[in-house]
């Protein structure tokens, strides 16, 4: 390079070094002056304790802030104007130098750190002017000294942090020496200049991948090595240096990316180190239409030609629902290990974006005081959502980076389809992530498969972060996602393996796990929702869902009164308070739609005015009957666990307990009865052999509960009841079954009639109540009449009740006419009385009849209420039936 090029390169150089202009600034530098305290944006007021600041216990952030002369920003412009300024910062370099010899030999300083040793030369360099200004010629000669010692020892080999970008602030401060430093001779400059330009242009090249990734994983670094990249390439055309043209193709590369990983709120995910921080403002100091236009969420700029990146060699593929829109979707899939440098252990991590919400995040950076236990957090995978195999994070370098790589199956500009593979995992397992991403009319649709394969059986955690002001609501193999009460989105995996859903926040100790960091330094507590499983070769598929839900939003969760009691598996439950603490009702509900989880009869328990305990079956996507997940019963014992402690709780004994269900509740009652010896199950419609029903109409739950859906698994599930009523006989001998069930259901036959059987073959006296000329279907109402009969007695009688305590009607409806009558009781005498809304319209007189005609009537909603009792001076029982409906016409 000829003389001629440091003249070129100098004001290159000057239009780069840092410096503040503003009020605040000057502000800052003259409250030194006056206060002896350093403010900061990042680290708030910073006392200067006559150079204590230099050797106080702190984070290596902060180290750098006091090392690096980083407060010189705000000082170079007022000292210009300010001989007493300028001379204070000459006190402080001279105060600091003092003091570099024991530093240098000190490990635990940040004073020699590398990247801190560059930035304190460009500060440096950034105040000679003013130096040049109000000094005179002897200190100057101090602190061109001193700098050119910083700029030797920055060029050095033994010093150089090698190709990274902690090397390239070596080199950038090196050139911005060579461009300034006019009191030196020309062919040292010139000598200094060519080993900080050779090292720069080798880490380019080495710093990106083939498709123009920088290599150190977090976007911000991205952005700011391809803008170092663009300073260069400054320097270069200052030099006509022989190989501009290929740096030139080099930032042409870079530029993808920047953009596509904007997410639609104009900042960077917080990705590995990625600090999340608003792009807008730089937007046009990067010299792209395209990333101007992300950056500013469509304000400035050219919308991008595709919504969909996918870079394999890299380890990325990104889609967005679409530019511009702050509200749009956007899925940003990783799979990359590129280098070492601001890696985290976060391979095959996925994060979501969808209205402005983080639905599936990143824990984000803390800091780089790696003695922090939240900073190794931060580092690990249980800061990330992906894989944990046996509880221990894998270090977050370390190994061959081709053990991480990925694959395109797919990808167009509503989607793709991606695989990241993870080979750096303990004990040779292997995780495979496939995420697929479809933009459909409604909005994109994710699907997540994980298949882990390993030698021998180990302990997996599949971890899914929430971002912030989000709260998860865990169900049995999935969760939902609520934003100040308002859902957003369900997440539902199917396993070939048992599951155990958990959600953990704030947790603290030795093994921090459910913590963001909205800034470095800063944490909070955050849901994660952790699903645990074993196993030696495992796939597990999750469809998260923003629209078309796949669970109902019941109001399961906190707010609505919904509790998680944690056992070997989590059961949400909502317990209510009764009028008398005698008994405790559990109800088990029966099966509704595919993702409806829900309780059945609280209407009826409530006006019963009982302490009562509701119990979802939310496992699976259809229920599990209480029972078990591909044949583990975790779920029957966590079941069991939830009553008995709500029986202690209560100060009860199992024979003060109250089992009730119909349908399949029905069939869950009697196992959770009989296995705890409950004082009183009463029970409608069981399945008894359970494979035999699900077999049909439901091989998902089948398949769910034993892992396949052959003859061999449907008589798995056909043993279940009678084996635990054969186990358990000693336990339920005393207590009082009673099963209903309507002659015309072919519950009646099939299922009903061969389980009373057993039980009486076992010693038991179940009770059997058939009501005439019901089926499955509309046997509903009457066992919701007959439970309230029942627990009338139960809960509020005088004495234990027996089936001739027992009422129960139903009632039914045709053109001008309703027909009620006593299906069950055994009372002398009965009464009636019809209403139509809340108005009473007639009235029978008690009498030995059992059944009520009511005709002439116009169309609308009745029911009847029907007494029954043994003579004129007792005390009658009551019972109302279920609406029903007079038509119009005929």
């Amino acid at each position: 390079m000829a003389t001629s090029s440091l003249g070129a390169l100098e004001p290159v150089v000057r239009r780069r070094l840092p410096h503040a202009t503003n009020g605040p600034a000057a502000a800052r530098a003259r409250r030194f002056m006056a206060e002896r305290v350093f403010e900061s944006a990042q680290f708030g007021d910073i006392a200067f304790h006559e150079g204590g600041m230099w050797t106080e216990q702190t984070d290596r952030s902060r180290a750098r802030y006091a090392h690096g002369f980083l407060w010189f920003t705000d000082w170079v412009a007022a000292a210009g104007d300010d001989a007493e300024l300028a001379q204070t910062a000459l006190e402080l370099t001279r105060q600091w130098r003092a003091h570099a010899d024991e530093w240098r030999s000190d490990p635990s300083s940040m004073a020699f750190h590398d990247e801190t040793t560059a930035q304190r030369l460009t500060m440096h360099l950034a105040m000679m002017d003013a130096w040049s200004k109000h000094l005179d010629e002897g200190r100057l000669r101090e602190l061109h000294e001193f700098v050119d010692q910083t700029a030797d020892l920055l060029a050095s080999d033994a010093f150089h942090a090698g190709l990274n970008n902690h090397g390239m602030f070596q080199d950038i401060a090196v050139v911005n020496w060579a461009g300034v430093a006019t009191w030196e001779s020309e062919e040292l400059r010139q000598s200094l200049l060519a080993t900080a330009l050779g090292r720069l242009n080798a880490y380019f090249r080495h710093a990106f991948t083939a498709e123009g990734v920088h290599i150190e994983h977090a976007p911000n670094y991205h952005l700011m090595v391809s803008r170092q990249l663009m300073a260069h390439l400054e320097v270069l055309r200052a030099v006509d240096h022989v190989e501009l043209t290929s740096f030139e193709d080099l930032l042409a590369g870079t530029l993808a990316y920047a953009t596509h990983a904007v997410t639609p709120t104009g900042v960077y995910p917080p990705v590995s180190d990625t600090t999340v921080a608003p792009l807008a403002g730089g937007a046009s100091s990067f010299g792209d239409d395209h990333f101007s236009y992300a950056a500013t969420v469509g304000k400035r700029g050219v919308e991008p030609d595709t919504r969909t990146l996918v870079l394999p060699q890299s380890g990325y593929a990104i889609h967005r629902s679409a530019w511009g829109d702050p509200d749009a979707t956007y899925v940003f899939f990783s799979s990359a290990y590129n280098g070492d440098y601001h890696k985290h252990a976060d391979e095959n991590s996925l994060f979501l974006r969808h209205e402005r919400l983080d639905l599936i995040s990143e824990a984000g950076p803390n800091g780089y005081n790696y003695g922090d236990p939240l900073t190794k957090y931060a580092y690990s995978q249980y800061a990330h959502s992906t894989l944990v195999v046996d509880g221990t994070s894998i270090p977050r370098t370390g190994g061959d980076l081709a053990t991480v790589t990925m694959s395109v199956s797919s990808a167009d500009d509503d989607g793709f389809t991606a695989t990241g593979r993870n080979a750096r995992l303990r004990d040779g397992v292997v995780h495979e992530r496939t995420v697929d991403v479809v933009d459909a009319d409604g909005g994109p649709v994710i699907e997540v498969t994980d298949r882990i394969t390993a030698p021998s059986p180990h302990a997996y955690e599949l971890l899914w972060h929430a971002g912030e002001d989000l709260e998860v609501i865990p169900h049995g193999q999935g969760y939902e996602v609520h934003h100040h009460g308002t859902k957003v989105m369900d997440a539902w995996w199917q396993a070939d393996v048992p599951t155990r859903t958990s959600v953990k926040k704030g947790v603290a100790g030795r093994k921090p796990l459910g913590w963001r960091f909205p800034a470095m330094g800063q944490h909070e507590p955050n849901d994660v929702a952790v699903v645990s499983f074993a196993g030696t070769d495992v796939q597990i598929g999750t469809s998260i869902r923003l629209h078309d839900f796949t669970y109902r939003d019941r109001g399961v969760g906190p707010r609505s009164g919904w509790r998680r009691f944690e056992s070997e598996v989590g059961v949400n439950h909502l317990r209510t308070k009764g009028r008398t603490q005698r008994r405790l009702v559990v109800a088990f509900t029966s099966m509704h739609q595919r993702g409806d989880f829900t309780y059945n009869y609280k209407p009826v328990i409530d006006a019963a005015e009982a302490e009562a305990l509701y119990i979802l079956d939310d496992f699976g996507d259809q229920g599990a009957y209480y029972l078990q997940d591909h044949g583990d019963r975790a779920i029957f014992r966590s079941v069991q666990a939830l009553i008995r402690r709500t029986l202690e709780q209560l100060g009860l004994t199992p024979d003060d307990l109250v089992c009730v269900g119909s349908s399949k509740g029905a069939t869950a009652a009697l196992m959770h009865g009989m296995a705890l010896g409950a004082g009183d199950i009463f029970v409608g419609g069981p399945q008894t052999l359970i494979g035999n029903f699900v077999a049909t109409p439901h091989p998902n739950v089948l398949e769910f509960m034993t892992g396949g859906t052959s003859e061999e698994n449907i008589e798995e599930l056909n043993r279940a009841l009678y084996d635990l009523a054969s186990d358990n006989l000693g336990l339920w001998r005393n207590s009082r079954i009673t099963v209903l069930v309507g002659d015309k259901d072919h519950h009646y036959k099939g299922h009903v009639l061969p389980f009373i059987e057993h039980v009486q073959a076992l010693g038991g006296t179940p009770s059997l109540v058939t009501l005439p000329g019901l089926t499955h279907g509309d046997f509903g109402p009457a066992y919701r009449d007959a439970l309230a009969s029942h627990l009338a007695q139960v809960l509020h009688g005088d004495s234990t009740p027996t089936d001739a305590d027992l009422l129960v009607i139903q009632a039914a409806a045709e053109s001008g006419g309703v027909t009620a009558r006593v299906v069950q009781g055994s009372w002398r005498e009965y009464s009636a009385r019809l209403f139509r809304g809340g108005d009473h319209v007639a009235t029978v007189a008690y009498g030995p009849r059992r059944e009520f005609v009511f005709e002439g009537l116009s169309p609308g909603r009745y029911r009847v209420r029907v007494f029954g009792r043994g003579g004129a001076d007792d005390q009658p029982v009551a019972l109302t039936s279920n609406w029903v409906v007079v038509p119009a016409g005929g």
